[in-house]
């Protein structure tokens, strides 16, 4: 009987050592597949600095309209916050700590939960490059648009505007296509700008402008004169692309515009003069951003 006891307990003996290297073996490999994930993670990191880096630059070079800046700037810093979240709870499970038996399901959960999340922070960045690589900024030459003292369209160019806007409505169409997962929106924002001449004081354009500044509480003087000019005139092109857009679906597109009056349209120009027709434009973006 006590023979058979003890082969007994030798048999028991062997099975625990069994399973505690079948176990460890296991935890092992599964500690170094989280390894090569967080790797992973830390790469598109990385990747997704380098973005933010594009975005402040093409923000620098007033290629972004100020909505879709600040929803782009918006979905980078939470992806950002996503994989710093997930690199913490890794950091516990792949760092030089002994795993036991209770700490299996938690390290488990964590490569599943990063294997997930390297996949969609993935399809995230691929998202970012296309978003910031298309969004696109249009000059609008006043000169052509406008007739001297008018902030109204000519008729003969409103189709030309339908033009312009087709191509943009095909790119969402196709964005939204290939994100599927993701929820888009489309702006579109007008920035109107104008030369620093005086507005002659006599003239009907004078007097409309002056209705519009002192509404306000403004001085009115040439720079606010200037700045109500551009406004008007950005809104004009946006009504006319609000007009287009009524057949189609248009709740998930943003119309926004600004008058930025005697600001210089392109901060890499230097030589700009006092009536240089260069000011003398209405830059038209069209972005798109998600619904984060």
């Amino acid at each position: 009987m006590k023979k058979i006891r003890t082969a007994l307990l030798a048999i028991s003996s062997l099975s625990v050592i069994f399973y505690s290297c079948v176990s460890q073996h296991k935890i092992q490999l599964t500690k170094k597949q989280l390894t090569t994930q967080d790797s992973l993670l830390q790469a598109y990191g990385k990747e997704v600095n380098n973005l933010e880096e594009k975005r402040k630059n093409k923000e620098k070079l007033n290629q972004l309209d100020d909505t879709s800046n600040i929803r782009l700037q918006q979905f980078i810093d939470k992806t950002r916050e996503e994989i710093d979240q997930l690199h913490k709870k890794n950091v516990v499970m792949i760092g030089d700590v002994e795993i036991d038996k209770k700490d299996w399901d938690q390290l488990r959960k964590n490569l599943s939960a990063c294997l997930n999340a390297t996949k969609r922070i993935n399809g995230k960045i691929m998202l970012l490059t296309d978003l910031i690589n298309r969004n696109t900024v249009l000059k609008l030459d006043q000169d052509v648009l406008f007739e001297p003292g008018k902030f109204i369209v000519d008729p003969s160019l409103v189709q030309m505007i339908g033009k312009i806007f087709e191509p943009v409505a095909k790119e969402i169409d196709a964005f939204t296509k290939k994100y599927p997962d993701f929820p888009l929106s489309l702006a579109i924002t007008a920035k109107g700008y104008a030369d620093a001449t005086d507005i002659s004081e006599g003239s009907t354009l004078y007097k409309e402008l002056k209705t519009n500044i002192v509404f306000t509480g403004q001085t009115v003087n040439r720079e606010t004169l200037n700045k109500a000019l551009s406004s008007l005139r950005a809104k004009t092109v946006i009504e006319l692309f609000q007009n287009y857009t009524k057949s189609r679906n248009t709740s998930n597109i943003i119309f926004t515009y600004k008058g930025k009056g005697e600001e210089f349209p392109d901060p890499t120009i230097t030589d700009y003069r006092t009536d240089d027709k260069r000011r003398r434009i209405v830059l038209l973006y069209w972005s798109v951003f998600p619904d984060y």
